[in-house]
């Protein structure tokens, strides 16, 4: 076959695969390593949405116990830092099409509702403002960014029953594994971790939502790693009294 019509032949090929095989195949085709240079940026087809030559930042905001009742969180502000564009969530939590400039990370200020949860018992609000981490390559490889926060009365009974208090003073960091769950560490101090494995919280550093309570924030920042590695790994921003929230990708 000639040249030109090789290269007519593959792009006919390429309109006729499905969208969500195309994905399946581009993350086949992926590098070996799982935090190395050699993973990103990935080129893989993603919805973008309207955002030309920006990237589309998508997901969702949940209450703290998702698992058991749904309950997604109205009305919070997702905005990137410095003005940036900005989604406020739906009644289900979710946001969509946040057009973030194609670069490593974008980071975002997440800014709760005022009022009490609508779906949540005893009535309460959510009080901690966090920051997000969107991540390029955890976006391209098609991961779903997903996040959660507790209500007032949630984190007195959550902290209760882990058998520490909250220290208001300090930061918050909470993964969503996306993908295997595989333990997860941080490099700063902090409170024993919490997971999800199952739908319940208990103590752990394995699930596919792993928190890590009172972190040292002193240094403003520290290392997320995941055992066997993960998309979305490396250094991420602490802020003493808010949640920094991160999702990462374990193939």
């Amino acid at each position: 076959m000639q040249r030109g019509s090789l290269v007519f032949a593959k792009a006919l090929a390429t309109l006729a695969v499905p969208a969500g095989l195309g994905l399946a195949l581009g993350l086949g085709a992926c590098g070996g390593g799982d935090d190395g240079p050699g993973d990103g940026p990935f080129t893989i087809d993603i919805d973008n949405a309207s955002c030309g030559d920006r990237i589309n930042f998508a997901g969702e905001f949940v209450d703290w116990d998702n698992d058991t009742r749904f309950c997604g969180i109205n009305d919070a502000l997702f905005q990137v830092q410095g003005d940036g564009p900005q989604d406020n969530t739906a009644p289900n939590g979710r946001f969509e099409s946040i057009c973030i400039t194609d670069q490593p990370t974008v980071i975002l200020d997440v800014t709760p509702p005022t009022g009490n949860s609508v779906c949540t018992v005893p009535p309460s609000s959510y009080p901690l403002a966090g920051i997000a981490v969107a991540n390029r390559d955890v976006i391209r490889a098609g991961a779903f960014f997903s996040v959660r926060s507790f209500t007032t009365a949630r984190r007195d009974s959550f902290f209760a029953q882990a058998g520490f208090s909250f220290a208001p003073a300090l930061a918050q960091v909470f993964v969503h594994v996306h993908g295997t769950p595989r333990a997860v560490s941080i490099g700063a101090a902090h409170a024993p971790a919490q997971a999800i494995s199952g739908t319940t919280w208990a103590p752990g550093d394995t699930g596919h939502e792993v928190y890590f309570p009172n972190v040292d924030a002193a240094t403003g920042s520290t290392t997320l790693s995941v055992a066997g590695g993960a998309i979305g790994t490396g250094t991420i921003p602490l802020a003493s009294g808010k949640f920094t929230y991160v999702t990462v990708y374990a193939r």
